[in-house]
């Protein structure tokens, strides 16, 4: 049986993988100090630990709500290890020496394959527990530019090259090709970074950027601008196969306008990755399905916990991702739920 593709976003998450707010680092150490004082009254439960950036960024946030929530609701005692990004933490899950990490779908499936920044080195005991929530990215425009179309963007100005942020250059890349563009086609302005690139945006030194929508960069670049527009990859099944095969982990999916997302006029096609949790093949399949039945059956208290979580939805929770196996445990739970077809 396989999962639901999801293909349409639920609540929104705000800036996922781009950056992370303030907020997110409180609700951080907040949880933090939940989980340490939790950790007390279970000392005799079998004790998972979940690899993820340090205290402050969004994956410990995000890996300490997890980590909450699956501790109250399971007899499992989760704590999160701040050990640094996907490239330290998914090693150390292929090794056994932690059961779960956070990632997210495209590093994860680049891992599984041994190709981007996992080169040679093929992650072959890596596996999908869950999809937790989607992000997105997209080239937008000051409101008054003549640039209508990603196919205007031939021959404009783009922020690009990010050194310090290879995943979105990726993106660009990938979005571009939707439209037949590549990097040739667009005259790239270096930036270090999508923050950076939105700068350029403000002060004219480039006629278009990437970024997520929802973010508070791309909020500051409304103001600034008098108003931006998004600009929609092609909404048809060629552009989604484009996006899957330059980016594995990465689909097509709609955002829809909403309050805190200026630039999105109408549902429109986006580039669209997820969140998800990630396990050893090694960890043993009930201890899988208890952490995922514990998340699962408490999203109310996830969403709780942290706002981007109340994403989770049937349709998301069970998607597939390319070239990444489910865990068998995660796969038995999501059967008996009735979430699989």
């Amino acid at each position: 049986m396989q999962p639901r593709p999801f293909r349409d976003e639920r609540p929104p998450t705000g800036d996922i993988v781009m950056s992370f707010s303030v907020r997110a680092a409180g609700f951080g150490l907040a949880l933090a100090t939940l989980i340490a004082g939790s950790a007390t009254g279970s000392a005799q439960a079998q004790t998972l630990s979940i690899g993820s950036l340090p205290q402050g960024s969004l994956a410990f946030t995000v890996a300490a709500a997890l980590a909450r929530v699956a501790t109250e609701n399971s007899d499992l005692q989760v704590r999160v290890v701040p050990q640094g990004g996907p490239e330290v933490t998914i090693p150390l899950v292929e090794t056994g020496e932690l059961e779960f990490s956070i990632a997210s779908s495209d590093i994860a499936a680049a891992a599984a394959a041994g190709i981007g920044s996992f080169d040679g080195r093929m992650m072959g005991n890596l596996r999908l527990v869950a999809n937790l929530m989607p992000f997105h990215s997209g080239i937008f425009v000051a409101a008054d530019s003549d640039i209508q179309s990603l196919e205007d963007l031939r021959g404009q100005r783009l922020a690009g090259a990010f050194p310090q942020q290879r995943v979105l250059a990726g993106y660009l890349e990938t979005t571009l090709a939707t439209v037949g563009l590549t990097l040739d086609d667009v005259t790239i302005v270096p930036a270090p970074n999508g923050s950076r690139g939105i700068d350029d945006l403000m002060t004219g030194a480039v006629d278009a950027a990437i970024f997520s929508p929802g973010s508070g960069a791309v909020a500051q670049a409304d103001v600034a601008l008098g108003g931006i527009r998004f600009l929609a990859v092609p909404d048809t099944p060629e552009s989604d196969a484009t996006i899957r095969s330059r980016t594995p982990g990465a689909f097509m999916a709609h955002v829809r306008p909403l309050p805190n997302r200026p630039g999105i006029e109408g549902e429109m096609a986006m580039m669209t990755g997820t969140f998800v949790l990630l396990a050893s093949a090694d960890v043993p399949d009930a201890e899988v399905a208890a952490v995922i039945a514990a998340l699962n059956e408490n999203r109310d208290a996830l969403a709780a916990t942290f706002p981007g979580l109340a994403a989770m939805s049937d349709d998301l929770i069970a998607s597939p991702v390319e070239g990444l196996p489910l865990h068998a445990g995660a796969a038995s739970y999501f059967t008996a739920q009735g979430l699989t077809d």
